[in-house]
């Protein structure tokens, strides 16, 4: 696929999620200065559910010398973020899913400085998530960094931060689709029609057509078991009604 119409969809795609996921950049960016402020130098760093590679270009960016390497199962996010990053000698892509319990092996034995994602986890369900959370005590070298932005919800106890969550995603999509950007269903078509990509869309219908539905996890729960599977120091460094970054020390 050439690098200019890749490079397109992926513009489409950010502009997409923009209208789902308030202060967006703002994310990228407070995930870019908590690795900056844990001394990291020349990381070797892993993004779990990476999609085109947004957030890795961001973090690219920021800090010099990083190696990045995005893992995901999408086959058509995966064909976008590899196009536009054909040149990039420190990006690399791993196509595996996490629902996977021997997920890790095809690391090949690879520790990082950092782990890092972004709206993504939270599709996993609290079983596999929790498996997940144990696992990276074996990905992350030893005083490694964890670093995960996602959605989160609040729980029966909490009705107005509930509906006051909604009211602000309401108007989120309300604004992209005014400054006319995709909905999640109205991107996917796109792309479906996209001749470049036809192999791929074919893929992802068969790997995603039967997924269960996405459990509600709150971010207290996120906290509670990043610290049950021995993390040493957990907390929330970020928070915007239902998104919120958490920051694990190994």
């Amino acid at each position: 696929m050439p690098v200019e119409k890749a490079s397109r969809w992926i513009k489409e795609w950010d502009r997409q999620q923009e209208g789902y996921v308030g202060h967006r950049e703002i994310r990228f960016e407070i995930i870019a200065d908590a690795l900056t402020a844990a001394g990291l130098v020349a990381p070797v760093i892993l993004d779990l559910g990476c999609g085109p590679g947004s957030l890795g270009d961001r973090l690219a960016e920021r800090l010099p010398g990083a190696e990045i390497v995005g893992l995901d199962y999408d086959p058509v996010l995966l064909t976008l973020a590899r196009a536009v990053h054909a040149e990039s000698p420190d990006r690399s892509w791993i196509e595996l899913d996490m629902r996977r319990q021997d997920w890790v092996d095809y690391l090949d034995g690879r520790q990082f400085d950092a782990v890092v994602s972004t709206t993504a986890l939270h599709w996993l369900g609290a079983p596999n998530l929790m498996r997940v959370y144990q696992d990276l005590t074996q990905v992350l070298a030893p005083g490694g960094v964890f670093v995960n932005g996602d959605i989160c919800s609040y729980d029966q106890t909490q009705p107005t931060l509930r509906r006051m969550t909604a009211a602000s995603i309401k108007a989120n999509r309300a604004a992209a689709k005014a400054d006319g950007a995709h909905d999640w269903v109205g991107w996917w078509e796109a792309v479906a029609a996209e001749p470049a990509l036809e192999a791929a869309v074919a893929e992802r219908h068969r790997r995603f057509s039967n997924l269960p539905r996405k459990q509600e996890m709150t971010m207290e729960f996120h906290l509670a078991a990043l610290r049950q599977v021995g993390f040493r120091e957990v907390g929330c460094i970020w928070r915007h009604l239902g998104d919120y970054l958490a920051l694990a020390l190994l």
